[in-house]
Formats: C-alpha cells, structure tokens, sequence
C-alpha cells in the first residue's frame, strides 16, 4: 500500500465562534475555514442564491462587446465564432449560439483540430474569417494571449472580441473588447469563471435577461474544466445543477440516454467521469465539431445519433489510452523508477490522448509525468504534475531546450526537439531533485479535522450535505479518528466491505472499497482512520467511508 501523509487539522476557537454566530456546528464552520471561505461569505455559501451573481457590466469591456456584436448583428455583419476544442469551449459556443442563432447566415463556427491544427485561435481562424469576408471574430475559450493573431486580425480588417479565463500575460489592447476576469486591471469580485460562464454572462448582456435557460451547459463546463466551487461558481453550479436535471435540451436528453443515466440523478460525478469524457472524446480521436452540432440541434433523433457517435469516439479514445499507457509504464518501469520526474515518449503516439496518460502516470507513481509522441524530430507532449512540484517554474529551468511550452502548476505542454530530449530529461530531473525533499513525493491526505465518535451524528451528517456540490476545492470532507477497534471482520456486500468499528464510546459502520485498506483492517485490531462520512440509512445512523488506515501506534 503507498504511504500517504496525513495533514490532519484541529478544530480552532475561530471556528467555535463562527458556529455560534451561524447556528451551525463548529465542525461545519472548521470546514469553512478549511476551504478559506471567509465570515463574510459564509452566508452565500450557506444559502447560495442566484441573486447573489454580480452584474455582467462589472468584467472588464463588457460593454464595449455588447455594443459591438449587437452593432453587428442588426447589420447582418458576418462574424466568426471561434472556440477551443473541449466541454469549456464547445458549452461556451453554445451557449452563446442562442443570441446569434436569431440572426441566421450571418456567423460560422471555427474549432481547430487538435493535431492538425493546436490548441487556440490560430492563422487558420484568421484564413478562414478573410476566405468568409468576415468583419469579427470572437473568441471562446482561447484568444487571451494571441497577440500577434489579433494583430494580423486587425491588419486585414477584421475586429476580434476575446471572451477567455485563461491567465493574461497584458490587457491585450488591441483586441475590440477582452472579457477575462484575470485581466491584471480587472476589478471583478470572482476570478475563476469558467469561459463558459462568461459566455452566459455576454449573452445575459446581449439579451438584458436573465437567461437561466443555459445554465445547464453552464454545469458542464464548470465540473469538466475542474473550477474551483467556491464564489460565484458554487452559486451557478447549485443552480446550474437543478436546471441540467430538468433540461429539455435534446443534447442532455441524448447523452443521458446514450450513457445508461437518468437525468432527473445527474451529480458532478455522472458530469465529470460519464458525461465529459463523452464530449470531450470527438476532439481528442476526431474533430469536436460533433461534440458543438449535438448541442446546437433541435431534433431529438439527431441528437441520439450524434451521442452514439460521441460514445463510439470515447471507446476509441479508451481504447488507444490504454495502449498509450501500457507503452509508457513499461518506459517507466525500465528508465525512471527512482527519478524524480517521468518523462516517457513514442513515435506517433495519439496526441489526443497525451494528457490523459500524463495524468494516470502521475497518479500512479506520484512524480511530474510527461508523455511526448514524436512525428519525426518534432516532440509534442502534456504534463501533469503533484501537489509539491510547480510545473512552469521547473519548464522555464529548461527553457533553452524546448521549442514551445505553457500551461500553470499542475498541467503543462511543451514542444522539443528529439535531439534535445536526453538533455531536457538530465536538466529537468536534477532540478526537481535539487527543489524537492523526499516527503515532496509521497501523497498527501488533507483532513479537514480529527473528530471523536461522540461528536459525530446525523445532524453533522445532514450538515455536511450543504457542503455539495463537491468539487475542486470544494472536496467531500475528510475527518481523522485515531486507536479504532474492530468490533467484527470485514463482510462482503455489493461494491465492497462492511464491518462495525468502535471508539470505545460509540459503534459505526464502516465501509472499505479499497483493497489496500481491507488488507490492514484483516490484519490488525485497532487502527488510525482516514474516512468520508456518509448515513447508514436502514439504522439512520452514521456511516464511515475508509479512505486510508494505519495500524494504530504507526502513524506518522
């Protein structure tokens, strides 16, 4: 079983206080504080209210965007819509087609192919906005550093509107309007918008409604491009959650079916692990072009043949992933072991499915992975790093040797040169090595509190619920209990094991889904626990979710 630490928080008087003035548990309220909510917010976390969303004047040149799309609408301007290639950027294009989609034959879209084209707003949104005789371009999801795009853009007459949540290296000035509330002048209140969101925040402008109706794709993008659920993401998300599950919306409909789900039960589970790989899947093997078109249908039927489609692209995703990963753990296994850093590659590896290997070898080995597929001497690879290595700042100690890379700490891209790679993989690994401590490299487990079995209840339990969604920093709480005695073994039961756990003062059930853990639970007697808390509701009282274990006395 791989070791983990345990950053184990202590309930404070800050929090008892707060408990008092909120009427809540000062548990929940140590939570809170945990998530770095602050008393001032506690009230909108609690009862979060779509009241409560500022006003779409407050980013920054959003007025300057109404004004000039709205100006090209009535002019039957042609403007070309350009979006990135995943759930953030397909959602932000749809939900932005419901004001265009008023004005027919005056706009297309524009999403690059992945591997034929990159990531962004590109020369080949430009070609094909003169090709078209378009006067305006807008960009979903991409567009906030492309400077020189925006430039030649401008050259050839062409207006660019910018609607972006990536981090901005200036104010892009020379952009008509730049709607990013990372901006460095941005007086926006809330920083992690998702693009999609700000998509709904221009039509809600555009419209001067409301425009509740597309906050179910609103869902989709803030659970799949991995927002933090805190501000004004938490409160879209309550809402948006409630109105995916009730949505009418063809494409919903589709892929519910399509993916065995009742949609009236839609979580951010079902969002993140079913749903999300599906539409994500086209732009990965195929061209997300599929994904956009099940999203911009009316007919139900050719909704359900575009989910069949997107569910035959997702297997073949699944498909050559594996292959990739089998490749790249052998690589592993062989080379890099005892390195500090992964940095695996093949020729003519899926570039569709780079990031997702990345991914699973950082998770499994718990080292910054990089996965790289050459096409002659041009390496293009993603990255996906651990809690304690900050990705940029070891990229730019090889800057010298890549052709390109960008991304932030925990996901980056680079491009190299095969030449180069030996090299890069020697820098990189020394680097990380010389910034690290040999703790950096085992996982952490951030529990929220140690808690006694006397202060756990169902109330607690009901208390927690108000903590959903969970989320990106917005985690299920964990809770710590030390020298827990087993009161039975372990049973089988459908999705795991059962047994009865006691502190000496009450008894709980406990569940394992883990086989590590069970492995611990038969071998000893009394224990140090890591768990989720959920209810035993044929007893109607707590239930603990094993996630880590310890022999009681071994802790560290």
């Amino acid at each position: 079983m791989r070791r983990k630490l345990w950053e184990v928080k202590e309930l404070t008087s800050e929090a008892k206080g707060l408990g008092k003035k909120y009427n809540i548990s000062p548990f929940l309220a140590q939570i809170f504080l945990n998530r770095k909510i602050k008393d001032a917010d506690f009230s909108s976390f609690l009862k979060p209210e779509l009241s409560q969303l500022y006003s779409p004047y407050m980013l920054p040149d959003m007025d300057k965007a109404v004004e000039r799309i709205t100006k090209a609408a009535k002019a039957k301007e042609r403007i070309l819509l350009v979006g990135d290639y995943d759930v953030d950027g397909i959602t932000s294009l749809a939900i932005f087609y419901e004001f265009i989609k008023e004005f027919p034959d005056t706009f297309s879209f524009y999403i690059p192919h992945r591997v034929n084209d990159g990531y962004g707003f590109g020369m080949e949104a430009i070609i094909k906005a003169k090709k078209e005789n378009r006067s305006l371009i807008i960009c979903f999801d991409c567009g906030t550093n492309s400077f020189s795009q925006i430039e030649l853009a401008r050259s050839e007459g062409i207006d660019v509107i910018v609607v972006d949540h990536h981090h901005s290296r200036n104010n892009l000035s020379n952009a008509v309007a730049f709607i990013n509330p990372k901006r460095e002048d941005s007086t926006y209140p809330f920083f992690d918008l998702t693009s999609a969101a700000l998509s709904f925040k221009l039509l809600q402008g555009l419209k001067n409604l409301p425009c509740w109706e597309v906050l179910d794709l609103v869902a989709l993008s803030l659970i799949c491009d991995v927002a933090p659920l805190k501000g004004e993401n938490r409160i879209l998300l309550k809402a948006s959650l409630k109105v995916l599950k009730e949505s009418p919306r063809p494409a919903i409909k589709a892929l519910c079916q399509a993916s065995s789900l009742k949609q009236q039960n839609l979580d951010t589970f079902h969002i993140g692990y079913i749903l999300g790989p599906r539409i994500n899947a086209s732009g990965r093997v195929a061209h997300a072009q599929d994904s956009l078109e099940i999203f911009l249908t009316d007919d139900e039927r050719e909704a359900c043949d575009i989910a069949a489609k997107l569910g035959d692209y997702n297997q073949l995703r699944k498909g050559i992933g594996a292959d990739v990963l089998k490749q790249a753990e052998r690589i592993v296994e062989r080379d890099f072991i005892e390195s500090s850093a992964i940095i695996v590659s093949g020729e003519n590896w899926h570039r569709g499915v780079l990031g997702i290997v990345a991914s699973r070898l950082a998770d499994k080995y718990y080292r910054p992975s990089f996965v790289i597929s050459f096409e002659g001497d041009i390496g293009r690879g993603s990255a996906r790093s651990i809690h304690s290595v900050h990705l940029m700042k070891a990229l730019d100690k090889c800057a010298n040797l890549l052709t390109t890379y960008g991304g932030h700490k925990k996901a980056a891209g680079i491009q190299i040169s095969k030449r180069d790679l030996g090299v890069f993989t020697e820098k990189l690994n020394s680097f990380i090595k010389e910034d690290s401590a040999p703790q950096d490299f085992i996982p952490v487990l951030s529990v929220d509190l140690k808690m006694k079995f006397a202060d756990i209840d169902v109330n607690f339990i009901e208390e927690i619920e108000i903590l959903k969604p969970f989320g990106e920093e917005n985690p299920a709480p964990l809770f710590a209990s030390y020298n827990i005695s087993k009161k039975t073994p372990p049973k089988k039961i459908s999705s795991g094991y059962s047994l009865w756990l006691s502190d000496d003062d009450k008894t709980y059930e406990g569940i394992i889904y883990d086989k590590d853990v069970l492995e611990i639970i038969n071998y000893g007697d009394n224990f140090d626990l890591v768990y989720s808390l959920g209810k035993n509701v044929y007893h109607n009282i707590p239930r603990l979710i094993i996630r880590d274990c310890k022999l009681f006395g071994g802790r560290s």
